[in-house]
């Protein structure tokens, strides 16, 4: 469905279309070097001490946990603008899979869906995953669990509260549906804070060829056209209203994109699990299932990019669901903080 205007290839059959709305050649007449120093003061916010024996929600479906410490006070509150860097979660059970969630306090008991990192799997025991996940001062940390794992642990003064059928997808505005006490999440989080960038600029004599050191990209500015749209399946042309949209972003320099799916979709119950609506008997209960439809990887340019997406890669059409798009950028500088991006597609 897609066809590339401009330099970067997104691979065969792949239903996007790339926009390079900047970039370009030209002579370097200044050297410009940057130098990053990570402020001291990082935190760990949460606990994983405790016997995990617990779950929340029933097998097959998807649930968005927010620890809190009194009934109106949440838990793991980021303190400072800065990146998650990893968490960690004590588990009684193997083979479950957690997302850690970043939730934006909206007032009035709600929260917005902020950001998920991509989904881990966890161990008997405690298990730490790393992630790279901007956060801003107040901003309040969760998890989200789709097969019941025991990541909580049953005693004690823990208050749970939770989203379910549905979870809480990114960009969706709602207060928790559900609380349990005593249960206590047992995750925790390390953040730091955000650093200070240095730049010094000098201007030398250019003979010819300028060479100059590459720095790791950071993507800003993503956006998105439309929040809720249906699938598309024709060529990316000039598309009829209400199908697809376009993602927008700047790099602040040459970078391979990856762009990473995961969805939160209907199902029905059959045989204990959460499967497709086709493959359970008719009228069994309805179900929310976690699934991965896909990734594209293509060559960004340093300013302004665009990318026009119908919810189709290869010959995979995305099934109705609400959706997280989560971008990432690298280069041999290095690799930009992740940012990403919730959308809801409609039939």
């Amino acid at each position: 469905m897609a066809s590339l205007l401009a330099a970067g290839v997104l691979g065969a059959a792949t239903s996007v279309l790339l926009v390079l709305l900047a970039g370009g050649t030209g002579v370097a007449v200044a050297t410009t070097t940057q130098t990053t120093t990570t402020v001291p003061g990082q935190v760990t916010l949460g606990s994983t001490a405790g016997t995990a024996n617990a779950n929340v929600c029933t097998a097959g479906t998807n649930c968005t946990y927010i620890p809190f410490s009194t009934i109106d006070s949440a838990a793991l509150v980021v303190p400072f603008n800065g990146t998650v860097t990893s968490f960690s979660v004590a588990s009684g059970s193997a083979g479950g899979e957690v997302e850690l969630r970043v939730l934006q306090p909206a007032g009035s008991g709600e929260y917005t869906g902020a950001g998920t990192s991509p989904a881990e799997t966890v161990n008997v025991g405690t298990t730490t995953f790393t992630v790279s996940m901007p956060v801003q001062a107040g901003e309040v940390l969760g998890v989200d669990n789709s097969n019941s794992a025991l990541i909580f642990a049953s005693g004690g003064s823990g208050i749970t509260a939770y989203y379910e059928s549905p979870s809480l997808a990114d960009g969706t505005t709602a207060a928790p549906n559900h609380e349990v006490e005593p249960r206590q999440l047992l995750m925790s989080a390390t953040v730091v804070p955000a650093t200070t960038t240095t730049t010094t600029t000098t201007t030398p004599t250019i003979t010819g060829t300028t060479t100059s050191t590459l720095a790791a990209p950071q993507i800003t500015g993503l956006r998105e056209a439309r929040r809720t749209w249906r699938v598309g399946s024709r060529q990316a042309t000039v598309a009829r209203a209400g199908i697809g949209t376009v993602f927008t972003f700047d790099l602040s320099a040459a970078a391979r994109v990856t762009v990473t799916f995961t969805g939160k979709v209907p199902g029905r119950r059959a045989g204990g699990r959460c499967v497709a609506p086709g493959l359970a008997k008719h009228g069994a209960a309805a179900c929310t299932r976690v699934v991965r439809p896909g990734k594209l990887s293509f060559a960004g340019q340093s300013g302004a990019n665009a990318l026009s997406f119908e919810g189709v890669i290869g010959r995979h059409r995305f099934p109705v669901g609400r959706y997280t798009a989560r971008f990432s950028a690298s280069n041999a500088g290095g690799t930009a903080a992740p940012a990403t991006l919730g959308f809801t597609i409609v039939g």
